[in-house]
């Protein structure tokens, strides 16, 4: 494979890619530079990237050797799921040990994906290119915040915000609101091992929606916690206790209350 230094990270990619590479590649400078000024983040020492057009070969090519013997030994474990996963997909995060490794897929392949998912959740974008630009951006997020082991309302509602970012516009459609106006008052933050079985990708939307709601809100009414959050590791029961007071609540009443917050002050939001 091709190798090109960028920023402080390498880019992979089959001499056939050059064009994903370029483009993946751009997308990657303007997004270390957004992660580091928005959200206080370096460039994690050791991180990958890879213009992913096997997610097989991705796994073994992007960890260090101790990590391929395991990832060998317990591929039956996970091969169908990671199947499954590569057709929803535009990109990938994976850390092994301390180095963290991205894969984004080419717009060739990207447009072969399953989309089901994503047309509920993000505005339409028709443009592949700027698809792929987004996903390299949302997966380098992923890699710069890996150490810190977020929980997944606040790994997945950073990303789709830092997104916003690199686009200039928000790109989750406003009436996703409307998930949250409808969900049960007692529904829990959510864990990444609860998105299985048929409802999955009820689930995945659901969670996915509420963390980038909730992560604009974060942003948009206490700033400077948000990246005090991101300064050191916390347990989620600790990060999660240090949000709701923040906002004078109990933790055990938080995700209780949450939603109801989150749609009284979004709930009139527009594209802008």
């Amino acid at each position: 494979m091709e190798a090109l230094k960028i920023n402080g990270l390498v880019l992979f990619f089959d001499a056939s890619e050059q064009d994903a590479a370029k483009l993946i590649g751009a997308a990657c400078e303007k997004s270390v530079q957004i992660i580091h000024e928005r959200w206080g983040l370096d460039i994690p020492e050791d991180c990958r990237v890879y213009v992913m057009t096997s997610w097989l070969r991705f796994l073994f090519h992007a960890p260090p050797w101790p990590y391929r013997i395991l990832v060998a030994a317990t591929l039956p474990l996970w091969y169908f799921r990671a199947r499954k996963l590569w057709a929803l997909a535009g990109g990938w995060h994976q850390q092994f040990g301390q180095r963290r490794a991205v894969g984004v897929k080419p717009p060739r392949l990207l447009q072969l994906a399953d989309t089901r998912i994503g047309t509920r959740i993000f505005v339409q974008e028709d443009d592949l290119r700027e698809k792929v630009r987004r996903n390299a951006c949302h997966e380098l997020t992923h890699a710069f915040t890996s150490h810190l082991g977020l929980p997944m309302w606040l790994n997945e509602g950073l990303a789709m915000v830092t997104v916003d970012r690199f686009a200039g516009k928000p790109t989750v459609q406003p009436e996703t609101i409307e998930a949250l106006a409808q969900s049960s008052q007692d529904t829990g933050p959510g864990r990444y091992r609860e998105l299985r079985g048929e409802d999955m990708d009820n689930l995945m939307f659901y969670h996915c929606v509420r963390g980038y709601w909730l992560t604009r809100y974060l942003e948009n009414t206490q700033p400077d916690l948000l990246k005090n959050l991101l300064r050191q590791k916390n347990s989620h029961g600790i990060l999660e206790s240090k949000v709701a007071a923040a906002y004078g609540m109990e933790p055990s009443e938080f995700w209780k209350s949450i939603d109801t917050v989150l749609v009284s002050h979004f709930g009139g939001t527009k594209l802008s």
